[in-house]
């Protein structure tokens, strides 16, 4: 039976945890909002990109719409994990799915964020990858710039991350990253895009069609980048508001164990009176 001094131990610790709780959800929620805002601007950013490299493409006409930077004609399947914990579920549900493409494609892998490594480890330790390190909280130039020109020298890149759906519903995301599937229009499309512009290009086409592709398809790996950190922030935010949830509960649970407890102990108190004064009488 519990006694009185480990139910006030027990409260004391679950109200500490509580606190303790309840802050990371209040920074969480903050980052979530920050990184909410970013992603936005970033899709809007990214539609105009994609519109001027729409243009640009549809100027080779009678040419084949197809990738102008070199590649090694392989595929790499990216895994966008996290670098600590506390993100809920998300994580793991991107490794599964990273891991059935990997086995059935036989595509090579990169592994970003550490915790990514940690699980590969425990599920499938034979699996060959490289590895990338990423901040959870923000994109460094430097390292976004060394895993792109790692990407880069692949003809198809698909990335595995969360996609924010909803502050209750984050989805695994599995985009093609690649200059063929940045662009494909059909003939309406071409037609119209041909007819609305004219453009002159100096230096020639090809070249400029180049740094439009790979800094589009960095634009694009950047973007998912920021999706994955929206999607871990609302998935930790949500595992915390269950925690908090639990928590509550179990404090709940003590408080009414230290009150039948504390009426047990008065009840003890006054049988014991009661028999003290028939033994007296």
């Amino acid at each position: 039976m519990n006694s009185k001094r480990s139910l006030q131990i027990e409260m004391e610790g679950l109200t500490g945890l509580k606190s303790l709780v309840e802050t990371y959800e209040e920074i969480a929620a903050q980052r979530m909002q920050k990184v909410r805002a970013e992603v936005v601007l970033a899709r809007q950013f990214l539609d105009g990109l994609a519109q001027v490299f729409a243009e640009v493409r549809a100027a080779q006409a009678g040419q084949e719409a197809r990738s102008t930077l070199a590649n090694n004609g392989r595929t790499v399947a990216v895994f966008i994990s996290a670098n600590a914990g506390l993100y809920g579920d998300i994580v793991e549900r991107i490794l599964n799915s990273f891991l059935d493409y990997v086995a059935k494609s036989g595509s090579e892998a990169v592994v970003v964020g550490r915790l990514g490594v940690k699980l590969i480890q425990q599920r499938r330790p034979q699996l060959l990858y490289n590895y990338f390190d990423l901040s959870d909280d923000k994109i460094e130039i430097k390292e976004l710039a060394m895993i792109m020109r790692y990407l880069l020298q692949f003809a198809k890149i698909v990335v595995f991350y969360g996609k924010f759906k909803s502050l209750v519903n984050q989805e695994v995301a599995a985009d093609p990253v690649s200059g063929d599937s940045l662009y494909q229009p059909d003939q309406q499309d071409q037609q119209d895009q041909q007819n609305q512009h004219g453009y002159l290009f100096e230096p020639e086409l090809p070249r400029v069609l180049q740094f439009f592709e790979s800094q589009i398809l960095t634009t694009i790996f950047e973007q998912a980048v920021h999706e994955s950190q929206l999607a871990k922030f609302a998935s930790r935010l949500l595992s915390l508001d269950r925690a908090v949830d639990n928590v509550g509960k179990r404090m709940q649970q003590l408080r009414f164990l230290r009150q039948r407890l504390s009426h047990r102990l008065k009840a003890k108190d006054q049988l014991g009176l009661m028999a003290g004064v028939s033994l007296w009488g």
